[in-house]
């Protein structure tokens, strides 16, 4: 049984002990006996369902249960909960709305309610709505941490870095905790953005604050050879892309687009300056990387680059990499149908895989985790 189930079956449990041990007293004893046998009957049959893990079956009885002790809020929550799980997320916000009406409802539940009602609108994608709830729960509880992470995915989802920056300095001061690298490629992400936007002074300063916290970051590196490679000062470039070589091998063939897009800079001084990398110390990744992006242009050149480089793959991984470059149009294509589909990068945290490299992993939403897949293929 999921933790969903588990949580719900707990909530349904402490209804039944409250309906068992605070019965409500009614006018009329018996019939107020009566009314709670028939509260207590539908409760037993939804934890049932839910131990059987058949939660529809359970949600109908919970239903029931509701209706029968309109007071039971903690009944409520199982309820809005379980219809977020099916995806019901109008009727989970109207749920969590009425719980919040209450003006005798405990304080411990009106949070809990705050949260409830923000993760609602957040499944349901109304991120505004979303932000705005766990604003409010923030100021009943500052330091309420799911609130805290929430609102600073959400606002990483929307690309308001310096907004989630701000988030993640919180998040800090509640947990007594450093997020250097979190807060670098937060950095990185603003430096890129300005780039994009013109404000090239802006770029280039959040890029080395972002290279201060993590000196192997490597999107804050592409932004300040970017900002070179605009004012021609090839020099500079050359410092950044031996740098970056230096610093973080394992994503420096990311570097390549960067390079090649600028063709005076790379005809003249960025191939030699690849080629020096190369050869104090051959990587795999860097040949093929390579090699594909000149074969995009040019298949001879490609072929003829892998001679000048001295390359020969040595696991089927790369063997199928390089055959996708130089197979023919006439043929079935196996090679460029795998590299489609083929994964590339593995996060650390998770192990979820993914074909381009997101500095941000997709599933655990961590940073920097994700990593080029390497060797034959699993």
């Amino acid at each position: 049984m999921n933790t969903l189930l588990l949580a719900i079956t707990a909530a349904a449990l402490v209804a039944l002990v409250a309906l068992l041990i605070f019965p409500r007293h009614d006018e009329d004893e018996a019939k107020g006996t009566e009314h709670e046998d028939e509260r207590v009957s539908p409760l037993l049959r939804g934890i049932n369902y839910l131990l059987s893990d058949q939660p529809d079956q359970a949600l109908q009885e919970m239903v029931q249960v509701a209706r029968l002790r309109s007071e039971a809020a903690d009944v409520y929550m199982a309820l809005g909960e379980m219809f977020r799980s099916r995806g019901e997320y109008g009727r989970a916000v109207r749920i969590h709305q009425n719980l919040l009406a209450r003006p005798d409802l405990p304080d411990s539940m009106r949070l809990q309610a705050h949260y409830a009602l923000a993760v609602d609108f957040q499944a349901g994608g109304l991120l505004d709505r979303a932000l705005k709830q766990y604003r409010k729960l923030l100021e009943l509880a500052p330091d309420h941490v799911p609130a805290l992470e929430a609102s600073l995915r959400i606002r990483e989802q929307s690309h308001e870095w310096l907004e989630a920056e701000a988030l993640l300095s919180r998040l800090e001061q509640v947990q007594n905790t450093s997020y250097h690298l979190h807060r670098a490629f937060l950095f990185a992400q603003v430096a890129e953005q300005a780039l994009h936007q013109g404000r090239d002074e802006q770029a280039k300063d959040y890029a080395h604050r972002s290279i201060e916290l993590e000196p192997a970051c490597a999107p804050a590196w592409f932004v300040l050879l970017e900002l070179a490679l605009r004012r021609q000062d090839w020099d500079e470039a050359d410092r950044i892309v031996r740098t970056l070589a230096e610093r973080n091998r394992e994503h420096f063939p990311l570097i390549l687009p960067h390079i090649m897009k600028h063709e005076d800079y790379y005809r003249e001084r960025g191939r030699l300056c690849l080629m020096e990398i190369w050869q104090r110390s051959p990587d795999e990744e860097l040949a093929l990387s390579w090699i594909e992006l000149v074969g995009e242009r040019d298949v001879d050149a490609a072929a003829g680059l892998q001679r000048e480089l001295g390359f020969q793959p040595e696991n089927l991984r790369a063997r199928l990499r390089l055959e996708a470059v130089f197979e023919k149009e006439g043929d079935r294509l196996f090679a460029r149908a795998w590299r489609r589909r083929v994964t590339n990068y593995i996060c650390e945290m998770c192990g979820v895989g993914v074909r381009e490299l997101r500095w941000q992993c997709p599933q655990c939403h961590e940073w920097g985790t994700m990593h080029p897949q390497k060797g034959d293929i699993a």
